[in-house]
């Protein structure tokens, strides 16, 4: 049976918040990529949102504790796949490749995961969600080539791309093996994620450290990596879990174009970069994808 039109309402806004913090995220991490090397950003963004959760969460991981010993081994391979591995190719891959690309590569997740919902969970997809797809990978087009063809024309893959695709891909397989997420409560499954992601990106960080690579701490980066803690971390995984356990990972996966259109915004407001038509027509053709995909 499907969901009551007003059940549907609350994931659908949730998925629209994590959209919004994760749009933040790419131009957080553009800001500081000359200040912060890759490794050190996951390293420090996972670190501090564990910080940040610990005394919120400590109810919950303390009632949890029995089933967090049983199911360690499954909770640290959503923080593998889902933290730490995909923000340290999507950060590491950012430095070699354009914004242009990145931001493409980044609405790829559809592509994964409605062939691993297929092929795992035996998930299906209707012709107006197709319809919606190719409507919101339209707007995002619109927006990553200035409204002209031939700029995607010119697009060509390098190895920060392969990166980046390599992290859409890890998202997916992370978004897809919630439906066997252990039953933690969700502060409990949270905490446990970020933390196991945080100590999984500590080596590539001291690895990092030992190869010459440095960290300007200034009241810029501080305030990144606090952004990048609290929202693409902290918020984002929230509102992304419940949704995609209330409205499945193939509704979940059509959102995912919505970041770049928060991105865009992001970039205007606060890295001063134009607003274009070419934008505006973007976000419609994105905002129709979304409703299309959106309802049963």
């Amino acid at each position: 049976m499907p969901a009551p039109a007003q059940h549907r309402m609350l994931p659908t806004l949730l998925l629209l918040v994590a959209a919004a913090s994760w749009g933040g995220n790419w131009v957080a991490a553009r800001w500081v990529t000359l200040d912060v090397p890759p490794f050190a950003l996951s390293f420090w963004r996972w670190a501090l949102a564990s910080a940040l959760l610990l005394p919120v969460a400590a109810a919950q991981l303390r009632a949890d504790a029995p089933l967090i010993r049983r199911h360690l081994p499954a909770l640290a391979a959503f923080g593998l796949i889902g933290g730490a591995g995909f923000t340290l190719l999507g950060y590491w891959g950012v430095r070699y490749t354009t914004a242009v690309n990145a931001t493409l590569l980044n609405s790829s997740l559809p592509l994964f995961v409605v062939p691993l919902s297929w092929w795992l969970l035996k998930l299906t997809i209707s012709g107006r969600q197709l319809a919606g797809l190719a409507l919101s990978l339209a707007g995002v087009a619109s927006i990553i080539s200035a409204g002209g063809l031939a700029t995607l024309a010119r697009l060509a893959l390098n190895p920060g791309d392969l990166l980046l695709l390599g992290g859409a891909l890890l998202w997916a397989i992370y978004t897809v093996m919630l439906k066997w997420r252990p039953p933690l409560r969700a502060l409990s499954f949270l905490f446990t994620t970020i933390s196991s992601a945080a100590a999984f990106s500590l080596p590539f960080y001291l690895l990092e450290i030992h190869a010459g690579g440095t960290m300007t701490v200034s009241p810029g980066t501080v305030a990144a990596i606090a952004y990048l803690a609290i929202f693409p971390s902290i918020v984002a995984y929230i509102c992304w879990n419940h949704a995609v356990m209330a409205l499945g990972p193939n509704v979940a996966g059509f959102f995912n174009p919505v970041i770049p259109v928060f991105g865009t915004l992001f970039a205007v407001t606060f890295l001063g970069e134009p607003l274009r038509l070419y934008h505006l027509a973007g976000f419609a053709l994105v905002l129709g994808g979304v409703v299309l995909t959106s309802r049963r």
